[in-house]
């Protein structure tokens, strides 16, 4: 069912903040509640979606008028601290990625650490908190022993995990990601290494050989470095900001249309499309594509071309506007968030049908799930 845009109403302040992360100059398709701006509202909302330095941009480059003092200083403060955290991760993500290449660890920088300066005039613009490499998972073990000699470990839980063989076989086969800690002071306060782009019993596997098939050097401030292709890079994109996220926070839906405007008459959309329906994940590009084409009215669907004729949901976007004016509560797992979601936007029957199978042959890991009750009874306090 289309969406009937004359329904949709948003609130002053979900406009602003629309158009600030977005880069959006023209008025939006949106109906817009008439009363003034709640300032301290659209600083917590510009909070939550993680564009606050966007939105500083925005206020700067129109000339808002009416903002309390405090909201404006708040905003160039946390805007100036942002620049100076993202050239210190600079910094930290090059050593670190030049170390693991030296020892022929396969590796490239993923997510916010490379977006930032790969999609954002003002790198310093786009918030993150943590540097995320992906590598190849047959050299885990030689890349936590390089990064561990600079000065990142696991934390408590998945060194616990990972003492013990059988156990760890089970965790890196059922997880997608390790954290990792700073042993002693530092800047950058978390470390993610990945060997795939969701956890496996969501079926959006890519193997690194996948992945890595097409790589190109990307200049980060003038240093060279490996990575996907845009094409991997929209794919990873789509499962991270749209399959695991659900286009929750403008600072994803922010990504995904500077990916677009910058790159989209130079991709290969056929290993696109091809690709994301392999994966049983064509529906959920052609969703998010549909949704960028209604806020921005940019029409990125005219590079592909639907094996069937493609009807959007009305609940897609309905539910994606109301998480963005309203936020989303905080629950401690996401795992049946996502799962619901999946089930709901996949491709087709046979693909759900793998994603509960998945979820099913999960529960036979027996060892790993034991030993992750042990630690939890024993730290649940």
């Amino acid at each position: 069912m289309p969406v009937n845009m004359q329904k949709i109403k948003i609130s002053p302040e979900l406009s602003h903040l629309i158009k600030a992360a977005l880069h959006i100059t023209h008025d939006l398709s949106f109906g817009i509640y008439k009363r003034p701006v709640h300032w301290d509202r659209l600083a917590k909302l510009a909070n939550w979606h993680q564009v606050r330095p966007l939105l500083f941009d925005y206020i700067q480059q129109n000339k808002l008028e009416g903002i309390p003092k405090k909201n404006l200083q708040s905003l160039h403060e946390y805007s100036l601290g942002q620049a100076v955290t993202n050239m210190a991760f600079l910094g930290v993500s090059l050593k670190l990625y030049k170390q693991l290449i030296e020892n022929h660890v396969p590796a490239f920088l993923m997510k916010g650490a490379l977006w930032a300066w790969m999609l954002y005039d003002k790198p310093g613009n786009r918030e993150f908190g943590d540097i995320d490499f992906f590598i190849d998972k047959d050299s885990i073990k030689q890349s936590l022993k390089i990064l561990s000699d600079n000065g990142f470990e696991p934390d408590h839980y998945r060194s616990y995990l990972l003492s013990r063989m059988q156990v760890a076989r089970q965790y890196l086969n059922t997880d997608y990601q390790l954290p990792l800690n700073p042993i002693n002071e530092n800047i950058l306060q978390s470390l993610e290494i990945q060997w795939d782009c969701s956890y496996p019993r969501y079926c959006y596997h890519f193997s690194w050989t996948e992945i890595a098939s097409d790589m190109t050097e990307f200049s980060m401030s003038g240093a060279l470095v490996k990575i996907p292709g845009m094409e991997n890079q929209l794919l990873m994109m789509m499962i991270h900001h749209g399959g695991v996220e659900q286009w929750d926070k403008l600072k994803y839906m922010a990504d995904f249309i500077r990916l677009l405007r910058l790159y989209a008459d130079k991709l290969d959309w056929n290993y696109i499309s091809e690709t994301a329906r392999k994966k049983g994940f064509n529906r959920l590009l052609l969703e998010s594509l549909n949704a960028v084409n209604i806020i921005t009215a940019e029409d990125y669907l005219k590079y592909l071309n639907p094996e069937a004729p493609f009807s959007p949901s009305a609940s897609f976007f309905r539910n994606m506007i109301s998480h963005w004016e309203n936020e989303r509560p905080a629950i401690k797992t996401k795992s049946w968030r996502i799962l619901l979601y999946n089930l709901q936007y996949r491709d087709n029957w046979k693909i759900r049908f793998s994603i509960i199978a998945a979820h099913l042959l999960y529960i036979s890991n027996l060892q790993l799930i034991w030993h992750k009750i042990i630690w939890y009874r024993k730290n649940r306090f």
